[in-house]
This record gives structure tokens, sequence and C-alpha cells, in this order.
């Protein structure tokens, strides 16, 4: 299982917990899909970036 991190205590939750163990408060449905999603978003950034630089930049 994976572990994340409540956003309201910063206690430890695993991604199949629906409440926090150490707060009590609910925990997102989409809590263990937020950190890959972040990450697809900056992936598909970087790779539009380094597209647009090899047909902007000059030819050697």
């Amino acid at each position: 299982m994976r572990v994340l991190n409540c956003k309201h205590c910063n206690g430890v939750v695993e991604a199949s917990d629906k409440d926090c163990p150490h707060c009590g408060i609910p925990l997102p449905p989409d809590l263990a899909k937020a950190p890959q999603k972040k990450f697809m978003i900056w992936f598909v950034s970087i790779v539009i970036f380094c597209i647009i630089m090899m047909y902007w930049l000059p030819s050697l």
C-alpha cells in the first residue's frame, strides 16, 4: 500500500483509508491520484517545451 500524508494534520495515512486515523478528517477519494496527476502535468509541459525548443533553436 502507498503511504501518504494528511493535508490537515500532516499525519501518515494509507491510500486505502477513508478517514485520517490521527485527526478524523475525511480524506478526499482521489488523494492517492493527486501526486500522479501533478507529475503528469509537469511531464507533459516539459515534453512540449523540449519539442518547441527543438524547432525554435537553430540547427548546427
